[in-house]
């Protein structure tokens, strides 16, 4: 029974996460002890994520040691980037005082708290209690960001820090962040100075500084802060991250790599695998990219953090590498629930069709090239499309590819490493020379297209721009762009004629698709503030 103390505990949802029964059993006791009734316990890596997915939980405890696929910081890494986790869920990650400095230092995705072991019922109260207290003295301004009302939140933060200066710091680091969002760097740096002044030892300000800079164009600055932040921790990730954005930003992607590459040093993931081998493909570094594939796989065999696409993308490197028996191995020992996804199947059997070309198998390149074809979704940018349009150019069809990549390139002709993927397809079949009428022309044909609807609304005439904007989309219905420009162009059409409600159904249903494409969007964020302000206008002129 709960204690006067503990009643607030008493209807939160608790999962123990241990691969050794009488620890597990142990926690479960002291949490069951605090006067928490639910809690559930998995041993496993998946179990936990099969749990989760079932339930939500108001608290995870978490040992940092499951097993030798995923230890307890890939599974947060997994929960976090699956968007798996509630913002209100509490994960405690229990570590062993020997580990717990490469633990916390080396943390890509932080958890709430870390615990040293022994764990005692005491402890485990002190540190829940804490957390709700954090909780509800945010509770304002995380329900400002939920509602994508990034304004309101630094409105809240304002407030809070007059109200509850014993969170100063966790307030200012969400202000900061929030202020990058809406592009305003130079009162984000205030920010983060202002935490610097509290404690100078707080990294993650000092990055804060950094990306102020890289937001601002001063790319140089940023390169330096970051160097300095990784000067005095050289395990900190984020900096890592930032290095590579500024590389990359300065045209400069073998440092970009390079970046990543000791980022994956530090922590060796699949997630960091697979950052490490996306820019090295794309760079024609085979070898690195073959490499981080591999590892990818490694490091999420026979657990559910696997990737389909860590399969499909070491299969291309060895096609491209000229190893297409290694290829067509790796693809054959695929599990047969990857290949009920027809997106899996579709580029499996792209793959399939330039492995046999290599071979010499022209019959079984058709027959592969076909079922590719027969797959794949033409409306998508994705891996499926790029890997048809390189079988088409490998089986000598250039017209049929010349088609797929265009259709490609326009379904998404704002994604920079599409568009760099897409001429990477020219530049390993040999037709470069088909960039300007492919690529180049996809991209002017959208841009056109977003263009006259934006002339067509100067002109006031609202329904032909919105028609036009609308058959795009019936075309490309993943364009982000022209997503942007539909939400965009209705808000405008409400702003002069007032509120029309299928329309804000419509700008929520691009918002939503958007949240999707394009996870934490500055531009998106925009789009949500528009919204609110073209909905608050419009109510006041009625």
């Amino acid at each position: 029974m709960a204690t006067i103390t503990n009643l607030r505990l008493a209807n939160l949802r608790a999962l123990v996460v241990d691969d050794m029964a009488t620890m597990r059993q142990n926690i479960r006791n002291q949490l069951g002890q605090l006067g928490i009734g639910l809690v559930d316990q998995a041993g496993t890596p998946d179990e936990a994520i099969s749990y989760i997915r079932k339930s939500g939980y108001d608290i995870i405890v978490c040992d940092y040691n499951l097993n030798r696929e995923t230890n307890g910081q890939q599974l947060l890494e997994f929960l976090r980037s699956q968007n798996l986790l509630s913002p209100a869920t509490m994960f405690i990650m229990v570590t062993a005082e020997a580990a717990y400095d490469l633990v916390a230092s080396a943390a890509e995705f932080q958890p709430d708290a870390y615990m040293v072991k022994p764990l005692t019922g005491a402890k485990l109260l002190e540190r829940i209690e804490r957390l709700l207290d954090k909780q509800n003295a945010l509770r304002t301004i995380v329900g400002r960001l939920k509602l994508k009302d990034t304004a309101g939140a630094v409105a809240e933060c304002d407030k809070m820090l007059q109200a509850a200066p014993k969170w100063a710091l966790d307030i200012l680091k969400i202000k900061g962040a929030a202020l990058l969002e809406l592009s305003k760097p130079e009162e984000a740096h205030t920010v983060y100075s202002q935490a610097l002044a509290m404690r100078d030892d707080l990294v993650w300000a000092r990055l804060g500084i950094a990306t102020c800079h890289q937001i601002a164009g001063k790319l140089d600055d940023a390169k330096a802060a970051a160097q300095e932040v990784l000067a005095s921790n050289a395990k900190y990730i984020p900096a890592y991250d930032l290095l590579a954005k500024v590389a990359e930003s300065q045209g400069n992607e073998q440092e970009a790599l390079e970046a990543l590459n000791q980022s994956y040093d530090v922590i060796p993931s699949a997630r960091r695998s697979r950052m490490v081998g996306d820019i090295a493909y794309r760079t024609g570094d085979l070898e690195k990219a073959k490499t981080a594939f591999s590892r990818a796989l490694t490091h999420t065999k026979g657990s559910l953090t696997a990737q389909p696409s860590d399969m499909l993308s070491l299969a291309q490197v060895h096609v491209d590498a000229g190893e297409a028996a290694q290829a067509l191995q790796v693809l054959s020992s695929a599990p047969k629930h990857y290949i009920e996804s027809n997106a899996f199947a579709a580029t499996q059997a792209a793959v399939q069709a330039q492995a046999h070309i290599k071979l010499g198998n022209g019959i079984e390149a058709e027959k592969a090239f076909a079922l590719a074809k027969s797959l794949v979704d033409s409306t998508k940018a994705d891996t499926s499309a790029l890997a048809l349009a390189k079988a088409a150019f490998s089986i000598g069809r250039d017209d049929e590819g010349a088609e797929i990549l265009k259709k490609a390139v326009m379904a998404d002709h704002e994604n920079n490493r599409l568009v760099s993927l897409a001429r990477k397809v020219l530049k390993d079949t040999g037709k470069e020379e088909l960039a300007s009428q492919v690529v180049d022309h996809a991209l002017s044909e959208v841009t056109s297209i977003v263009a006259e609807a934006n002339a067509l609304m100067r002109k006031a005439q609202f329904d032909e721009s919105l028609a036009k904007l609308d058959e795009a989309l019936a075309a490309m219905p993943e364009n982000t762009g022209v997503l942007l420009a539909a939400a965009q162009l209705h808000l405008l059409w409400m702003s002069q004629k007032g509120l029309n409600l299928d329309y804000v159904a419509k700008v929520n249903n691009f918002l939503s698709k958007l949240d999707v494409l394009m996870p934490g969007n500055e531009r998106v964020a925009k789009m949500y503030r528009f919204l609110r302000e073209t909905l608050s206008r419009t109510a006041k002129k009625e």
